[in-house]
């Protein structure tokens, strides 16, 4: 079943691709604004697991924060604070931080090439991760850079024969395990114990109706499930 929520402390997978595969990220002056706007949007809510910046797509694996850091993020952009239970659901607050990393990119990429219009297919693609051997086989794939197959259709030029993918490998390098390097934000899932993120998985979708309801049903049900 497609995944369309998500939850707290729980790993996902996130994507998105361009329009007709037209080559976003061939260049690494762009690979690296994305990057640095991944971080600024992403990291105050997630631990980057993984990533692959590369050609016309990019992949996040991504392990959501607490609630209470999703509350305290969301508040920080009030003028006045707001109880936990009026703040929205987990889903909604990193959606519209995906939404700024994106427009903030397209705006960007679309100013230096001198273009406008739509640059991404969609909002964005989001996986539920279920086990630790699905979580290692992507951080492994991420890490060499290879591109997601289904897409069709694409942009024959000269850009797109020169792309080099931008990966999370440096944070699974030798060097980087043999020196336990610490560096805020981003998590080598092989040196920490994620267990716990899969030992009650969330519902992939929730009725609209009920969202808020049936997320503190399973944050109670999680809850008591824990050790």
């Amino acid at each position: 079943m497609k995944t369309i929520h998500l939850f707290e402390d729980h790993i996902y997978l996130i994507c998105n691709h361009s329009v007709a595969r037209n080559p976003m990220f061939s260049s690494p002056l762009m690979q690296k604004y994305f990057k640095l706007k991944m971080e600024k949007y992403l990291m105050p809510i997630s631990d980057i697991l993984a990533y692959s910046i590369t050609g016309n797509e990019f992949q996040i694996l991504v392990k959501l924060k607490s609630r209470q850091i999703f509350c305290t993020y969301y508040n920080s952009y009030k003028k006045e604070a707001i109880s936990d239970a009026e703040i929205p659901d987990t889903t909604y607050i990193f959606s519209q931080a995906m939404a700024n990393l994106q427009v903030s990119f397209v705006k960007h990429f679309n100013f230096s090439h001198k273009r406008s219009g739509t640059l991404v297919a969609s909002r964005f693609g989001r996986k539920l991760i279920e086990n630790n051997k699905e979580m290692n086989e992507l951080i492994e794939k991420l890490n060499k850079g290879i591109e997601q197959p289904h897409y069709s259709g694409i942009w024959v030029n000269e850009i797109m024969k020169e792309k080099k993918a931008m990966t999370s490998g440096w944070l699974y390098s030798e060097v980087f395990r043999r020196e336990k390097l610490s560096v805020d934000g981003y998590l080598n899932a092989y040196k920490v114990n994620l267990g716990d993120s899969f030992k009650v998985l969330p519902p992939y979708r929730l009725s609209s109706t009920n969202n808020f309801f049936f997320h503190q049903i399973f944050k109670i049900f999680r809850q008591k499930a824990a050790p």
